[in-house]
Order: C-alpha cells, then structure tokens, then sequence
C-alpha cells in the first residue's frame, strides 16, 4: 500500500464532504440537526440478505471490571451470506483476566424493531429510546443486566455513511446513540450476584459491502474524562476517489450536553513505536492526535496500550478456507485500554485532562 494521505482542508474537500452528507441525509431520510429513535432500529431490514448489522455496548464499572457486548445479525465479513445471528460477549475482571464467549443463535431466534432500538437474539435482548437502554445477556456461565443513561448528545457523523462507490449503492454507516452515558445493573456468575455501577458506550453499525474490500485498516476509540466526551476515527482506504490510499478522520468532542465540535476535517494522526501483534500484524504504542481550526485546538496523546483482545476475523470461517486466506492476508481486531492526555482549546473552552481511552486497531490487510 502507497504511502496513505491525510485529506487537505480546502474549501474544495470541504464542499465535497458538505455534498455527501446531503446525499447521505436525502437517501436515509435524516435530519441533519438531530439523531431520531428509530436511527437506531433495524436499519438493514428490508436489505438483511446483503448487509450485516451490529449493536456494539461497552462498560467500564467501579471495581475495575469491564464489559464489551455486540448483538450481530451475521458477521460483517460475509454481508451476502447467510443470517447467522449471536452476540459477542467479551468480559474482563479487575485483575486482567478475560473470558470471550460467541453466543449464537438461530436465525428463528432474532427479532429486531425498525423505529426504535429493540433487538432479540435468543434469550438476549437490550432496548433504547437515545436517552435509556436496558439490556439482558446470559451466557457464558453469567447473567447481566443492566441499564444505560446517555450523558452526551447523540451523535453521527454528518450523514453517518462511508460510500464505497461513485454511484453510493455500496456503504457502511453508523450513529453514536450514547457517547458517553452512566450505567447501573447486576452480573451474576460462578461467584454469586454483585451490583455494578460505572460508565458506559454505545453505537451502531451497518452496511452492504465487504469493507476489508475498501478499506486497509481503521482506528476507532473513546474516552470519557472529567466532563469531556470524545470520540476519534481514522479509515484509511486501498485506494478511493482515483487518488489512491488516503486517511478519513472522524471526531467528535463534547462537554456534558454540549457538542465543541465535530469538524473531522483537520484532524490527524501520528503513530510511533510500532511492535509485533497476533496474526502477522503489528500496532503502535504511541497515537498522537491533533487537531487545529483556526485559533481554536485539540490535541490528545495516547499511551501505554493494554491489549484486551486479539481477535483473528477469518474464525467463523471453515479451516481450510481460513487457511487459504491466510496466504495472503491476515485480518486481525486488536482492542486496547491505554492512558489518554486531553488538552481542549475550543469555543472558549480550555482544559487539559488525563484519563483512560478504550480504542481498537482493525485490519484487513
């Protein structure tokens, strides 16, 4: 892969990104001030025989224990095939210690709503309207129940939608339904029953395209500090646009209920202190972000990452065609907990925080 390019902020590119939006908000019937309840429904229903779907929750809670949880219509490697519904349950105690269990179910099993957030996957199920979430997973030799109060404005990026192809037919979109929000519930395991209180996450995604067939790799992660909600993106395609590979950022910055910016274009990254991973790929131990508008300035450094999960995506597929793919490609999910240092001169707005940031590495290569 070619050397990728960050995209230039110009009043050109600028335009460009204004005009896919509106494609974006016209196709989908979107309102472009305000995220609605049934953005986060079953958006690929009437398409679900060419597209994949996901509900992804996680939670950090008090006593250091954390929860991922993703409710899947099918995997997103495999958009054409057939529904092949569970939910991915990733659990890690306070002493580091993780368990990650695949529960699946039969297509029979899954029920979803459009015009609103009310999924059913065998015995799990999690409903929301933006502002509450209530969700139920058991599995695993566990049962967790918990509810979720959203603390930052819902949010999607512009139209939310990636287009793959000049005629915008092939995509992959998301919404941010809770940035950042507060959670409470119970899990319950080998060792009894405990209360769990702590902070939490949610998005959704969606598309109808092979994405490791546009895209090299991403970065994704958030972090909540103080009164600060953030949220960062970084695509980097094959190739896209006849222009070859380039970097796509994404940004969101909140401080309680209010939006600082989501201006992605003057984002950018640096990565430093690459080392090997799992799967014959490699990731950096230093991600420094930057941002700058005019007077206006973000900058957010992350380091020291704690790998939570190296995940192979080829698994659900049959050995000797993992194999095979294996001769040319590895496409491997890395999720990481590292420090984050803040620092926010925005709208008037100045502060500079550390904390924690969860973040991924996706690769297709």
């Amino acid at each position: 892969m070619s050397h990728p390019i960050d995209l230039p902020d110009t009043p050109e590119v600028r335009a460009q990104l204004d005009a896919a939006a509106a494609v974006a908000f016209e196709h989908f019937g979107l309102d472009p001030k305000q995220v609605a309840v049934w953005e986060d429904g079953y958006r690929s229903a009437k398409g679900d025989a060419h597209s994949f779907e996901w509900w992804y929750f996680d939670m950090q809670f008090d006593d250091g224990s954390t929860i991922v949880t993703t409710f899947n219509t099918k995997p997103s490697t495999a958009p054409d095939g057939p529904m092949k519904p569970s939910v991915l349950l990733i659990r890690r105690d306070a002493k580091g210690n993780s368990q990650r269990a695949q529960l699946a179910a039969d297509p029979s099993a899954f029920s979803a709503a459009t015009d609103t957030c009310d999924v059913h996957i065998g015995p799990n199920w999690v409903r929301g309207d933006l502002t509450n979430y209530t969700l139920h997973v058991e599995g695993d030799g566990c049962v967790i129940d918990l509810q979720m109060t959203r603390g930052a404005p819902s949010w999607r990026p512009g139209g939310g939608v990636t287009f793959f192809d000049k005629a915008n037919t092939e995509f992959l979109a998301w919404v941010a339904p809770v940035p950042y929000g507060t959670v409470t519930g119970t899990v319950t395991d080998a060792e009894g029953t405990r209360t769990v209180n702590g902070t939490g996450y949610h998005d959704h995604n969606w598309g109808n395209h092979l994405m490791g067939s546009g895209l090299d790799h991403w970065y994704w992660g958030r972090a909540h500090i103080d009164d600060f909600s953030l949220i960062f993106v970084m695509l980097t395609t094959k190739g896209a646009f006849g222009i070859g590979s380039i970097n796509i950022p994404t940004l969101f910055l909140a401080k309680g209920e209010t939006l600082l910016t989501d201006d992605l274009v003057p984002l950018h990254l640096t990565t430093s202190g690459e080392v090997p991973g799992a799967g014959h790929q490699t990731y950096p131990t230093d991600l420094l972000w930057t941002w700058q508008h005019g007077g206006d300035s973000v900058r957010f450094h992350i380091t020291n990452p704690e790998m939570i999960e190296a995940l192979d995506m080829t698994e659900d597929e049959p050995a000797w065609r993992r194999a095979l793919t294996h001769l040319t490609k590895h496409a491997m999910y890395y999720d990481f907990n590292a420090d984050i240092t803040l620092d926010v001169d925005v709208a008037g707005v100045k502060a500079s925080v550390t904390g924690r940031a969860l973040y991924e590495k996706m690769m297709f290569r």
